[in-house]
């Protein structure tokens, strides 16, 4: 069967209805409305107040509109969805969390919100334009130009629109708003730089937004929180969200075709789901924007929904009300490229078990975690399923030419390591090609050493290396062999390394939230600078811990440095960076300075490979297992360190005294730049003539610090203010 056949036939085997099923009467008025929500305002029928000492709270905000005039546009239900107040008023809110506050400065520069406007723009489905008609009488007109004029100048509803790097639509989740109109509906309000808003169907309600530089084309969430009735203030308790719907399993077929062997040209995929919220009946789904999205169905009823062109966000509109502990199937039909993002998700970063069978082209060699034995059919095409024994919250395929041999070699733990060596992928065609022989002992010394320290890899039985790039899954390592390495960042190993430790952290992590993501960065790239200094030397190792401080040293000069619990919020680099000094950091508090062993941070780092692949873990689980393994509170290093934000700055000297033929040091150390709660231990090394060493630990405060190092029997030949880069800082402290 040729190609262009193939493609009919999955048409017809992804299409049931063979026709799109026509819009339901709600659905027809729920776009009219939609339309509403972005009428033009010039000359805009409206109704306006005059209003003096008015005062709004909503949730953690308090507005006070002095004196000036409200307009309300765009009318739905007979109740506007679109306010201008042109005039004197106040924003005032407060941060109910610190590890917000904490962001908000690095963002805003301030820890609270407190500003005076004189021009505010709002969209709304609460009960915010009844409050003004209690209190203030309202009178037809239209919007004229030079109102419309200063509207636009403030930019107005320029944040709101949906298309500007927002996760969700902004007119779905009013307009749902809007169908239950009641108190605590969406409210967003735009003020000088600031965007408040208050979304009930978000798992938490509000955002606090912030245009950094004028002319930017978003505003940046620089705080985000639930709602204050919630009382979820304090920074262990943050990664605790109530999801309105949890995913059960994905399961369907996948019909790939396209000239690489990677193209969905249909896909029927079933989402098991269930309600966690009290009732639904609009919800959230995402669909990344390469993937078309053809139809729905609930049962076999197409469902109703709203998607903006290439808007990864897709609005679901249920036939009726779902209630908690319902649980229910939905069926989508899409196609498109792009198999690093394969399938629908929820705002709830879950993982599930997946169930789907995979019709693709002959030709090609299929790589996917828990795939079954490829079946050639009769027309032209191989069928074959995957059914993962672990849930995945990512699971992705590649597909490969079929002019390559395959090189298996054997792990020290008895993994089957296979190597796809491509006939195509040659040194004779390519200038950073990398020899098989290095590219292979590289790659199973990563390994080795990563089964050495962590023991097996979950769910891995063997192990396929494929030759390109790409996002590594249990069993399976993406590893370009043509690609030009900077040996002094560490070369090939640094690559092999962090793959490697992708098979412990990565695919099978399942994150409770946002919060939780900057493990799935941190802890492989921590890994793989430790293999790096036992494969070639610690020269580059600390060279890269020095290279990941400097970034951090500029991000704190540019006031940019914010809490790693932001989670995906914080730039990857950022939060890479700053997590891997977390890491070093419990490694160099857990270090045995007896022994000069790391097997306690091992144990810490082998059983954190079990939690975060066993259960829904937080934040909050990850310090309880390292106070675990440190064996006392870690309450102090973990706010400044994953919940605050900026870096010590050390200064000071230290002295030689002689007192009774006994040796010592005398240490001034001075501490800024860190809140005056900021407490942490410093390692020191000591070393005498003979080229001895003596390692201790002293606890420094924010501030100046005095103390003694001693006795010793010589005269030291060199101290060493905070060894092995144990805390992660500005400054020096030497010789005076």
């Amino acid at each position: 069967m040729n190609r262009i056949c193939m493609a009919l036939a999955a048409f017809v085997l992804f299409s049931p209805l063979n026709t799109i099923a026509a819009d339901s009467k709600f659905m027809k008025e729920f776009k009219n409305n939609y339309e509403l929500l972005e009428l033009d305002l010039l000359n805009n029928p409206c109704e306006v107040a005059t209003i003096t000492n008015f005062v709004y709270k909503k949730d953690a905000a308090t507005f006070t509109f002095t004196n000036g005039k409200m307009f309300f546009l765009r009318y739905v239900n007979d109740r506007p969805t679109t306010a201008i107040y042109i005039g004197d008023g106040k924003a005032e809110v407060a941060i109910p969390s610190h590890v917000e506050r904490q962001t908000l400065i690095s963002i805003t520069r301030d820890s609270t919100v407190d500003q005076a406007f004189t021009f505010c723009f709002i969209r709304m489905a609460d009960d915010f334009d009844l409050l003004v008609r209690e209190k203030f009488a309202l009178e037809q007109t239209e919007l004229d130009m030079r109102n419309f004029g200063i509207t636009k100048k403030e930019q107005g509803e320029f944040f709101f629109k949906p298309t500007v790097m927002h996760i969700s639509d902004n007119n779905f989740q009013l307009l749902r708003s809007v169908y239950e109109r009641k108190a605590d509906g969406y409210f967003w309000i735009d003020f000088n730089r600031y965007v408040y808003s208050f979304d009930p169907n978000r798992p938490e309600e509000v955002i606090v937004g912030y245009e950094r530089e004028g002319g930017d084309i978003s505003a940046t969430d620089a705080a985000v929180f639930q709602r204050t009735e919630s009382n979820v203030t304090a920074d262990l308790d943050m990664s605790t969200i109530d999801y309105p719907l949890s995913l059960l399993d994905r399961k369907g077929k996948l019909h790939l075709g396209g000239a690489e062997g990677d193209v969905i040209e249909g896909a029927d995929i079933s989402l098991g789901i269930v309600v966690n919220a009290d009732s639904v009946r609009f919800a959230s789904l995402y669909l990344h924007s390469r993937l078309k999205l053809d139809s729905i169905f609930i049962g076999n009823k197409p469902l109703d929904y709203y998607r903006r062109g290439d808007f990864s966000f897709v609005g679901l509109i249920f036939p009726e009300y779902y209630h908690k502990g319902d649980s229910f199937a939905l069926r989508l039909f899409y196609h498109g490229k792009d198999y690093a993002n394969l399938f629908p998700f929820l705002t709830q970063p879950q993982a599930t078990p997946h169930s789907i069978e995979f019709i693709a082209p002959n030709g090609f060699t299929y790589i996917v975690p828990g795939m079954s034995e490829i079946t050639p059919k009769n027309d032209d095409s191989v069928h074959f399923t995957v059914q993962p024994d672990e849930p995945y919250h990512l699971l992705s395929f590649q597909s490969y030419a079929s002019n390559f041999d395959t090189v298996s070699l054997v792990s020290d733990i008895g993994v089957t390591v296979n190597f796809l060596k491509s006939k195509s992928i040659t040194k004779n065609k390519f200038e950073c090609f990398i020899p098989h022989e290095t590219y292979q002992s590289v790659v199973m010394s990563a390994f080795n050493f990563m089964t050495s320290k962590l023991g097996a890899p979950p769910a891995t039985f063997n192990l396929s290396v494929f030759p390109e790039g790409g996002m590594s899954l249990p069993g399976l390592i993406e590893l370009p062999q043509v690609q030009c390495f900077k040996e002094e960042t560490g070369g090939l190993h640094a690559t092999a390394g962090f793959q490697a430790a992708r098979q412990w952290f990565g695919g099978l992590a399942r994150p409770a939230s946002d919060r939780e993501y900057w493990l799935l960065d941190a802890v492989p790239d921590y890994l793989s600078l430790l293999y790096i200094q036992d494969a070639v030397g610690p020269e580059i190792f600390f060279g890269e811990l020095g290279r990941r401080r400097n970034f951090m040293h500029t991000l704190q000069e540019r006031n940019d440095d914010q809490p790693l619990a932001t989670g995906r919020r914080l730039d990857v680099t950022a939060r890479t960076a700053k997590g891997v000094w977390v890491l070093h950091m419990l490694r160099s508090l857990m270090y045995d300075i007896d022994k000069s062993s790391d097997l306690t941070f091992w144990k810490f780092v082998r059983e954190l490979a079990v939690l975060t692949n066993n259960k829904s873990f937080t934040n909050a689980d990850v310090v309880k297992l390292a106070e675990k393994h440190y064996g006392q509170s870690l309450d102090w290093f973990f706010s400044q360190w994953l919940f605050g934000r900026n870096l010590p700055e050390f200064s000071g000297g230290y002295t030689y005294e002689t007192r009774d033929n006994q040796f010592y040091v005398t240490t001034d150390v001075n501490i800024k730049g860190v809140d005056q709660a900021f407490s942490m231990p410093v390692l020191m090394r000591v070393a005498d003539g003979a080229g001895a060493s003596v390692y201790s630990r002293h606890i420094l405060k924010s501030g100046a610090n005095n103390f003694e190092l001693g006795p010793f029997s010589s005269q030291p030949k060199e101290v060493v203010f905070n060894e092995l880069y144990s805390v992660l800082s500005k400054g020096e402290v030497k010789k005076q």
